[in-house]
Protein backbone atom coordinates (compact mmCIF):
# COMPACT_ATOMS: atom_id res chain seq x y z
CA UNK A 1 0.00 0.00 0.00
CA UNK A 2 1.34 3.54 -1.05
CA UNK A 3 0.99 5.83 1.50
CA UNK A 4 -0.34 3.80 4.23
CA UNK A 5 -2.57 4.91 7.57
CA UNK A 6 -3.90 3.02 10.13
CA UNK A 7 -6.36 1.49 9.44
CA UNK A 8 -7.92 0.88 12.64
CA UNK A 9 -8.17 4.25 13.44
CA UNK A 10 -9.13 5.38 9.93
CA UNK A 11 -12.39 2.88 9.73
CA UNK A 12 -15.02 3.11 12.34
CA UNK A 13 -18.08 1.25 12.86
CA UNK A 14 -20.01 2.93 10.26
CA UNK A 15 -17.80 5.04 8.76
CA UNK A 16 -14.25 5.96 7.32
CA UNK A 17 -13.34 9.14 9.33
CA UNK A 18 -9.76 10.77 10.29
CA UNK A 19 -7.93 14.01 10.63
CA UNK A 20 -6.24 15.57 7.57
CA UNK A 21 -3.55 15.42 6.42
CA UNK A 22 -2.32 13.48 9.69
CA UNK A 23 -4.85 10.48 10.30
CA UNK A 24 -5.99 10.18 6.27
CA UNK A 25 -5.07 11.40 3.02
CA UNK A 26 -7.16 11.48 -0.44
CA UNK A 27 -5.88 8.13 -1.57
CA UNK A 28 -8.05 6.54 1.28
CA UNK A 29 -11.39 7.89 -0.90
CA UNK A 30 -9.31 6.47 -4.44
CA UNK A 31 -9.32 3.06 -2.33
CA UNK A 32 -12.69 3.18 -1.02
CA UNK A 33 -13.96 3.75 -4.28
CA UNK A 34 -12.37 0.85 -5.93
CA UNK A 35 -13.37 -1.05 -3.14
CA UNK A 36 -17.21 -0.29 -2.90
CA UNK A 37 -17.63 -0.75 -6.69
CA UNK A 38 -16.32 -4.43 -6.00
CA UNK A 39 -18.19 -5.17 -2.75
CA UNK A 40 -21.53 -4.27 -3.59
CA UNK A 41 -20.90 -5.75 -7.79
CA UNK A 42 -22.35 -2.30 -8.57
CA UNK A 43 -21.95 -1.17 -12.32
CA UNK A 44 -22.68 2.34 -10.49
CA UNK A 45 -22.41 5.02 -7.46
CA UNK A 46 -24.41 8.34 -6.26
CA UNK A 47 -22.13 10.74 -4.82
CA UNK A 48 -22.43 13.91 -2.05
CA UNK A 49 -20.49 16.02 -0.62
CA UNK A 50 -20.72 18.87 1.59
CA UNK A 51 -19.30 21.49 -0.57
CA UNK A 52 -15.81 22.20 1.35
CA UNK A 53 -13.21 22.15 -0.43
CA UNK A 54 -11.63 19.12 1.45
CA UNK A 55 -14.59 17.25 0.93
CA UNK A 56 -14.56 18.06 -2.74
CA UNK A 57 -10.74 16.70 -3.30
CA UNK A 58 -11.62 13.93 -1.55
CA UNK A 59 -14.49 13.06 -3.55
CA UNK A 60 -12.42 13.45 -6.77
CA UNK A 61 -10.15 11.04 -6.01
CA UNK A 62 -13.25 8.32 -5.20
CA UNK A 63 -14.36 8.94 -8.49
CA UNK A 64 -11.81 7.72 -10.10
CA UNK A 65 -10.80 4.94 -7.53
CA UNK A 66 -14.66 4.30 -8.54
CA UNK A 67 -14.65 3.93 -12.47
CA UNK A 68 -11.43 2.10 -12.22
CA UNK A 69 -12.61 -0.38 -10.53
CA UNK A 70 -11.38 -3.99 -12.92
CA UNK A 71 -14.19 -4.58 -14.80
CA UNK A 72 -17.10 -2.92 -13.74
CA UNK A 73 -17.08 0.23 -16.09
CA UNK A 74 -19.01 2.14 -13.12
CA UNK A 75 -20.94 5.16 -13.85
CA UNK A 76 -20.27 7.86 -10.46
CA UNK A 77 -23.15 10.02 -10.47
CA UNK A 78 -22.30 12.83 -8.53
CA UNK A 79 -25.33 14.85 -7.36
CA UNK A 80 -23.06 17.76 -6.19
CA UNK A 81 -23.71 19.64 -2.65
CA UNK A 82 -25.84 17.79 0.32
CA UNK A 83 -26.68 15.71 2.80
CA UNK A 84 -27.74 12.27 4.04
CA UNK A 85 -31.41 13.28 2.86
CA UNK A 86 -30.41 14.27 -0.97
CA UNK A 87 -28.06 10.94 -1.05
CA UNK A 88 -30.91 8.92 0.14
CA UNK A 89 -33.42 10.49 -2.17
CA UNK A 90 -30.30 9.54 -5.40
CA UNK A 91 -29.73 6.36 -4.03
CA UNK A 92 -33.55 5.73 -4.97
CA UNK A 93 -33.75 7.68 -7.74
CA UNK A 94 -30.71 5.60 -9.10
CA UNK A 95 -31.30 2.66 -7.36
CA UNK A 96 -27.17 2.14 -6.89
CA UNK A 97 -24.88 2.30 -4.02
CA UNK A 98 -24.10 5.68 -2.62
CA UNK A 99 -21.50 7.80 -0.66
CA UNK A 100 -21.28 10.32 1.46
CA UNK A 101 -18.65 12.54 1.74
CA UNK A 102 -17.84 15.68 4.71
CA UNK A 103 -15.70 17.62 6.49
CA UNK A 104 -15.11 19.66 9.27
CA UNK A 105 -12.13 21.21 9.35
CA UNK A 106 -9.83 18.63 9.27
CA UNK A 107 -11.60 15.57 9.72
CA UNK A 108 -12.58 13.80 6.80
CA UNK A 109 -15.83 11.47 7.24
CA UNK A 110 -16.37 9.16 4.01
CA UNK A 111 -20.12 7.00 4.90
CA UNK A 112 -21.06 4.34 2.45
CA UNK A 113 -24.96 3.27 1.93
CA UNK A 114 -26.12 0.18 0.18
CA UNK A 115 -28.03 0.45 -2.90
CA UNK A 116 -31.51 -0.06 -0.56
CA UNK A 117 -30.88 2.65 1.66
CA UNK A 118 -28.38 1.04 3.89
CA UNK A 119 -25.89 1.84 5.70
CA UNK A 120 -22.91 -0.28 5.31
CA UNK A 121 -21.34 -0.62 8.68
CA UNK A 122 -19.31 -3.02 10.17
CA UNK A 123 -21.11 -6.43 9.83
CA UNK A 124 -22.53 -5.14 6.42
CA UNK A 125 -19.52 -5.12 4.54
CA UNK A 126 -17.35 -2.11 5.84
CA UNK A 127 -15.08 -5.04 7.02
CA UNK A 128 -14.58 -6.27 3.52
CA UNK A 129 -13.55 -3.15 1.98
CA UNK A 130 -11.21 -2.64 5.04
CA UNK A 131 -9.44 -5.75 4.32
CA UNK A 132 -8.89 -5.51 0.71
CA UNK A 133 -7.10 -2.35 1.52
CA UNK A 134 -5.14 -3.70 4.35
CA UNK A 135 -4.28 -6.59 2.30
CA UNK A 136 -2.90 -4.56 -0.68
CA UNK A 137 -5.91 -6.04 -2.77
CA UNK A 138 -7.55 -2.60 -4.37
CA UNK A 139 -9.29 -3.47 -7.84
CA UNK A 140 -7.44 -1.65 -10.13
CA UNK A 141 -8.54 -1.82 -14.36
CA UNK A 142 -7.84 -4.70 -16.08
CA UNK A 143 -7.90 -1.97 -19.57
CA UNK A 144 -9.04 0.98 -20.64
CA UNK A 145 -12.61 0.20 -22.01
CA UNK A 146 -13.05 -1.40 -18.80
CA UNK A 147 -12.68 2.12 -17.33
CA UNK A 148 -16.02 4.18 -16.12
CA UNK A 149 -17.02 7.48 -16.27
CA UNK A 150 -17.79 10.20 -13.64
CA UNK A 151 -21.16 12.30 -14.81
CA UNK A 152 -22.64 15.11 -13.08
CA UNK A 153 -26.61 15.16 -12.01
CA UNK A 154 -27.80 18.42 -10.32
CA UNK A 155 -30.78 17.69 -11.85
CA UNK A 156 -31.43 15.37 -8.85
CA UNK A 157 -30.64 17.52 -6.51
CA UNK A 158 -32.35 20.47 -8.06
CA UNK A 159 -35.42 18.34 -8.23
CA UNK A 160 -34.94 17.21 -4.98
CA UNK A 161 -34.91 21.30 -3.65
CA UNK A 162 -37.76 21.76 -5.28
CA UNK A 163 -40.01 19.14 -5.18
CA UNK A 164 -42.40 17.67 -2.20
CA UNK A 165 -40.41 14.74 -1.44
Amino acid sequence: MLNPVDLSIVFAEDRIHGRHPGEIHPAVAWWVGSCLILTTRSHGVALVHDGTELAKQYAGLFNRGAINCQHFAATVSVIGEGGQDLLAYAIRTLQVPGTLISSAGAEVTIRLFASDGAEIREGAGLERICDLIARDKVPIPVNDHSRGRVIHRPDLAHYFATAEV
